[in-house]
């Protein structure tokens, strides 16, 4: 894969190619399924792609490595960001089946690692 590139996995329209192609860039999108409901409803699992010397993020770490929407091609076609499966079920009540989203695990980031830490040694410093 190029920078630049943007890869399709599953069976996608000729338009949802191209309408995915233009909007990303550098990425790998797979269809995780067709809604139940209406074919033209599709849930889709972005992945991070080749490394775009383009963009103004430098540290790979800030960079989200998953991410999920809901492309709607009927009428005008739209990308709706999915931020978990209860988001899924209340944005597009009975379209998916439950569970297509795995559950992320948020991590501390700095401010809740220095808050764990300063904690953890205000307990020593009590003990004295």
């Amino acid at each position: 894969m190029k920078a630049g590139d943007v890869e399709l996995t599953g069976v996608f329209t000729d338009s949802e190619a191209r309408f995915l192609r233009a909007q990303f860039d550098s990425c790998r999108i797979a269809l995780v399924c067709r809604s139940t409901l209406d074919e033209k409803i599709v849930l889709l699992r972005w992945s991070l792609g080749a490394f775009d010397t383009s963009s103004p993020i430098t540290d790979g770490g800030r960079r989200p490595h998953v991410a999920y929407y809901v492309l709607d091609s009927g009428g005008d076609e739209q990308l709706v960001p999915i931020a978990s499966s209860s988001d899924l079920a209340e944005q597009y009540p009975g379209h998916f089946e439950a569970g297509l989203i795995p559950v992320r695990r948020s991590r501390l980031g700095c401010l809740g690692a220095a808050i764990c830490v300063l904690s953890m040694v205000g307990l020593v410093f009590v003990g004295f």
